[in-house]
């Protein structure tokens, strides 16, 4: 296993290069910083049945404990999320709108990841997929949260602040007793394959929603912005590519998904 956890350390460090990061300026209003926000609904709410639905399938009694765990651990913050969006933009998001264009990659990136959970998976590779979940919120919370306290908003917003940073911290005991289940763990070399491409995978999707945030950041900011004098000529209109998936046999799926109703 420690070839793994290493493997996500690598990750990790790599996503947190990604370009979105430097475009959090905070030089601007918060509503324009935080104009991504929204843009992240349909991933903070289908989160919550990615860990259902992980913890459901696991068959061993402990390793179901710590996956349930976590889920529960990680209830409410949806609500955060949607207070926070409130604040940031005065309403909600309308169905329409989840599904629009501008939240495809969110959308894309989502379905990928909750694919993992329908994977028929050797158990010990649910509990290294809340591992590299966990990797990629460490850094887009310690990033949301410099910002939110940088614009002085961490009275308005939770999801995205410091509040939502110590609510983890809350968290580290569990945390350090899960890392030791996982440095515990002795994966044979299938196993252990298998693990890095479910790592590879779920951080690819990451890639292609953080992507997607950075395509309309700037028109969000734009839209929020005081008129300008004069007209920018609009950027160049992109082709976004549906997300691409690994040709994986799914032929038994269909059982997961029958055991799960």
């Amino acid at each position: 296993m420690k070839a793994v956890l290493q493997h996500i350390a690598v990750c990790e460090e790599r996503f947190a290069s990604h370009p979105f990061f430097s475009d959090l300026k905070q030089d601007r209003p918060i509503e324009q910083v935080m104009a991504f926000a929204p843009r992240l609904t349909f991933w903070v709410m289908t989160f919550q049945d990615v860990l259902r639905l992980n913890a459901h399938f696991i068959q061993d009694a402990h390793l179901k404990m710590l996956a349930t765990r976590h889920h529960a651990e990680e209830g409410g913050h949806d609500q955060w999320f949607e207070d926070d969006i409130a604040q940031l933009t005065g309403g909600s998001l309308s169905i329409g709108a989840l599904y629009g264009k501008a939240h495809a990659k969110t959308r894309d990136a989502a379905y990928a990841i909750i694919s993992e959970v329908y994977r028929p998976v050797d158990d010990r590779l649910r509990i290294v997929l809340l591992w590299a979940l966990e990797s990629t919120s460490h850094v887009f919370f310690s990033r949301t949260a410099i910002v939110s306290a940088a614009q002085g908003a961490d009275e308005r917003l939770k999801y995205f602040s410091d509040h939502h940073m110590q609510a983890e911290a809350q968290h580290a005991m569990f945390e350090q007793e899960l890392a030791a289940e996982l440095e515990a763990m002795v994966l044979e070399p299938e196993v252990r394959r298998d693990a890095l491409a479910m790592v590879d995978r779920v951080y690819r999707a990451f890639d292609t929603m953080f992507d997607g945030l950075r395509i309309h950041l700037e028109h969000e900011r734009a839209d929020q912005a005081e008129p300008r004098q004069a007209t920018v000529a609009p950027a160049p209109s992109r082709v976004e590519e549906p997300f691409e998936v690994d040709e994986t046999d799914f032929s038994d799926v269909a059982l997961a998904v029958d055991r799960a109703a």
